[in-house]
């Protein structure tokens, strides 16, 4: 396959190697390739992120200024300045400019950081998004946002828990057309806490999800039957439904085409409202493994096996003092 270019179309990224477009981009040209319904985009690769760092000689100042915070505070600091550095440098790209172009109108301009989205780690609500950005020069500074995002004390914090050094990583960006949303929400294909996977589990709110998504709003709840398609259950946060019936079985339906095409239980962030042709649409944002259930089970795991060795443990004392 011939090498494509730093900025190109979600449409082109189903088969683009992660390390050039992030979780988020791979995710979003999977969806498309599979004829969701995907607002329309393009994502600025992380070679250009690269470039644009060595240009201006910020990664030998990301690193120095990381690696000399030896505690939380110091850290702080450190990832403080370093989003002021980030965020002080103009960034200038044609191709930026051009791309943005084609989409005429307001955007959402969102972090696809090469390590997200996939089984093993999940950056999500660590790095920027912005809304409804107009303009040419806003998205370019939106981009520098998402950059600096990078090097947030939440992202450094997770990449040493992964066992990272605290500058390793690099950044795409996704930039996305924005759904005026009537209402929005996530979508998983197993139920979340149980890990039941003959459950689809919808939360929806009206207007867009990102007040859900980041926990300031009580959603309506709807757990669907992932074999017969029907309502198992509904809980509405207030006394009208955010979406009906009839939407939330075709929300259940495309989440389990999803699910099938990737193999994978998956964690779907949606929006339904004015499509660009001027129709009613259910749109896809975002789509990712699943990790939340399978981190809580391990993280189960490891209490039972602690206990069953403290078991063990107590059992071999009683047996001596027996002896």
């Amino acid at each position: 396959m011939s090498e494509s270019p730093p900025v190109l179309a979600l449409a082109d990224c189903a088969d683009v190697p992660i390390e050039r477009i992030g979780g988020k981009a791979l995710g979003l040209g999977k969806l498309l390739s599979l004829s969701v319904d995907v607002p329309p985009g393009f994502v600025v690769g992380t070679e250009v992120f690269s470039a644009w760092m060595d240009a201006h000689g910020l990664a030998t100042e990301v690193r120095d200024r990381l690696h000399g915070a030896a505690d939380v505070a110091a850290l702080k600091a450190a990832t403080s300045d370093i989003a002021a550095l980030l965020n002080a440098i103009p960034l200038r790209s044609p191709e930026i400019d051009a791309a943005y172009g084609q989409l005429d109108g307001p955007v959402a301009v969102r972090s696809s950081a090469t390590g997200e989205d996939t089984r093993a780690s999940s950056y999500a609500g660590q790095q920027q998004t912005l809304l409804w950005v107009r303009g040419a020069g806003p998205v370019r500074r939106a981009i520098v946002e998402c950059w600096a995002s990078l090097f947030s004390f939440e992202a450094v914090q997770y990449r040493r828990h992964l066992g990272l050094t605290p500058e390793q990583g690099e950044m795409a960006v996704v930039v996305q057309a924005m759904v005026d949303a009537e209402a929005a929400g996530v979508m998983f294909t197993i139920d979340p806490v149980t890990g039941d996977p003959s459950q689809i589990t919808i939360e929806s709110t009206v207007g867009l999800g990102t007040a859900l998504v980041s926990g300031e709003v009580t959603p309506d709840r709807y757990c669907v039957d992932k074999v017969t398609m029907e309502l198992r259950s509904r809980t509405l946060a207030g006394q009208t439904s955010s979406m009906t019936d009839a939407e939330v079985v075709a929300l259940s339906e495309i989440g389990k085409r999803v699910e099938r095409a990737t193999g994978s239980a998956m964690d779907i962030e949606w929006a339904l409202g004015p499509a660009f042709d001027g129709t009613r649409r259910m749109y896809l944002l975002q789509a990712r493994p699943e990790t939340g259930h399978r981190a809580r089970s391990q993280a189960s795991a490891d209490r039972r096996s602690a206990i069953d060795h403290m078991v063990r443990g107590l059992r071999l004392e009683r047996t001596r003092r027996v002896v």
